[in-house]
């Protein structure tokens, strides 16, 4: 009984060690792959991401400082604007960190590759469109963010960590009083192209993301795309979009 206790384990043991290793080969083969198509393309792709998306952003208006100490973002350097509300006097206030067109070329590139192995223009149009359409390619860290979503007029939406916030007093007088202790509900959609919950977990696995949870989540995952050439929250929201 011993040996076919032994024998079971060892097969167990070196299955896991031959799995684990084919999906480095593949990982490798994959960074491989990506590092062609970076080489080849990121300056094409950038260059249709500044002249399609950067021209959306209606918030970068009125530059006031920049800061790597925001609570949550330390390290990390966030701008500050002020911008005038299209069709009204309204001025309002918000913390951008927005990602230039090279690195959400790179964004783009290694979503593409990693999901289909490839890189096409009808995947990177795709894409692009849609972060056009979802923000600009602008992630609020805090701040107000208006919006004529429906054709009704302005409206503002109070946003932390790239996702949309509610509180239960909404007029609020400073930036700091949308904190974790004021807000009383987390809403669906993250920041650069509204990817869910759920689109989350169908890439990554089982995961509690309720309420202000989803909110650590994107913040921690945004943080880490911008010092790298991958987003997982777009690689979470591109596996249902692409052309495989």
């Amino acid at each position: 009984m011993k040996k076919v206790v032994t024998i079971v384990f060892a097969v167990l043991y070196f299955g896991n060690i031959f799995a684990q290793t084919v999906v480095n080969k593949s990982n490798m083969e994959t960074e491989v792959v990506i590092s062609k198509y970076m080489a080849d393309s990121l300056v094409v792709i950038a260059g249709r991401v500044e002249k399609q998306v950067i021209p959306t952003r209606y918030m970068e208006q009125t530059f006031i400082c920049k800061t790597d100490t925001l609570k949550g973002w330390e390290g990390i350097e966030v701008s500050l604007y002020n911008y005038k509300v299209h069709g009204t006097d309204i001025i309002a206030k918000v913390y951008l960190a927005d990602a230039d067109s090279r690195k959400i070329a790179s964004w783009i590139i290694t979503t593409c590759v990693s999901l289909t192995g490839k890189l096409s223009k009808t995947n990177s149009d795709k894409l692009i469109k849609d972060i056009r359409f979802a923000s600009g390619g602008q992630f609020p860290v805090l701040g107000m963010v208006y919006e004529d979503m429906y054709g009704t007029g302005q409206k503002c939406y109070l946003f932390k960590d790239g996702v949309t916030v509610y509180l239960a007093d909404v007029n609020i007088k400073e930036l700091s009083d949308i904190n974790d202790s004021t807000i009383i509900r987390v809403g669906k959609y993250a920041r650069i192209i509204s990817t869910t919950r759920e689109e989350y977990i169908s890439m990554f696995g089982e995961a509690d993301l309720e309420g202000k949870k989803w909110l650590k989540v994107v913040r921690e995952e945004y943080k880490k795309a911008l010092l790298s050439d991958r987003n997982n929250l777009i690689l979470s929201k591109a596996k249902n979009l692409l052309e495989f």
